[in-house]
């Protein structure tokens, strides 16, 4: 596949990597994961989401400008699979919501609990882009690494907690290390080289003592995320730049939003060997998506 002459901008090692991440979740959610790694991939969508976004130079906006971009990019496709998903819980006697820690609680969960992802990073994407048009990008480099750091180094004191208060409580704890370690990579090139090395050390540092302490859900994930992240992205893979996948990775949003729905129906068919589902169900998802985008564009835009 050759470079079209828009895809140029793109890095391609990075859309790789969300590539990668995609089928990482599809993995963990098919119950084939047993070491924790297909984990990881939740904790690269979170860093390249925020990392991308910090990259960016600041923009004077508006609030109002700045919730009505993200509303259509992330609460739209929310509220429609929110709907789909509880069309489908209602049919096959699940609850359509799990209110058993109150509305609040049920609703960002989701109809499906993969759905917390949305609403979630809505409000970390709104928080930095206000942010950003007002801060240094060496200051917000410097309080995220921190942060990060800080949240990594205390996991065996919050990853009980959150535990305690259940969905979406723990993915909400869990996910905060990865948005901060997502604005630090994407404030990397404004900052004193010592300083940022430094917080890089501490950054890897505090993920790989967190998998020492066999911390569940923190440790593996969080190593391999982060070392895949800080890898591409400050060592770009200048190789890759001569292919062009970004039509696959432009359907990877849409393949973690629409996986369950086949993950299910596979789970359903006897006699599939269980290596197999998380293959068929990441290349259906993405068959769907692809085909979305191909035939049906306007819907795609606004669901995937």
């Amino acid at each position: 596949m050759t470079v079209s002459p828009g895809a140029a901008a793109r890095r391609q090692d990075l859309e790789l990597l969300r590539i990668a991440s995609a089928f990482g979740i599809v993995l963990f959610h098919s119950g084939s994961d047993t070491t924790g790694i297909g984990y990881s991939g939740l904790v690269v969508f979170l860093v390249l989401s925020t990392c991308f976004a910090a990259a960016r130079p600041g923009r004077e906006a508006s609030i109002g400008r700045i919730l009505a971009k993200r509303s259509v990019r992330l609460l739209v496709p929310w509220a429609f699979w929110m709907l789909a998903y509880g069309i489908r819980n209602h049919f096959v006697g699940r609850n359509i919501l799990e209110t058993d820690r109150g509305w609040i609680n049920g609703i960002l969960a989701g109809t499906q609990i993969h759905l917390w992802f949305l609403p979630y990073l809505f409000v970390a994407g709104v928080a930095l882009d206000w942010i950003s048009c007002r801060v240094k990008r060496a200051s917000s480099g410097w309080f995220a690494g921190v942060a990060a750091i800080a949240l990594l180094a205390t996991a065996a004191i919050w990853r009980p907690w959150a535990d305690l208060h259940g969905y979406p409580t723990v993915q909400y704890a869990h996910g905060l290390a990865g948005l901060f370690a997502g604005v630090f990579l994407g404030s990397w090139g404004g900052m004193d080289p010592l300083a940022r090395r430094l917080l890089l050390a501490g950054l890897l540092g505090s993920a790989f003592l967190a998998l020492w302490r066999g911390i569940d859900g923190v440790g593996i994930p969080y190593s391999v995320g982060l070392a895949l992240c800080s890898w591409f992205v400050l060592r770009p893979w200048r190789r890759v730049q001569r292919w062009n996948v970004q039509a696959v990775s432009d359907c990877m949003f849409g393949v973690y939003l629409v996986h369950i729905f086949f993950d299910r129906m596979y789970n359903a068919i006897r006699g599939l060997p269980n290596p197999i589902e998380p293959f068929l169900t990441f290349a259906t998802s993405f068959a769907l998506v692809w085909l979305l985008r191909r035939f049906a564009r306007p819907l795609a835009r606004w669901i995937t």
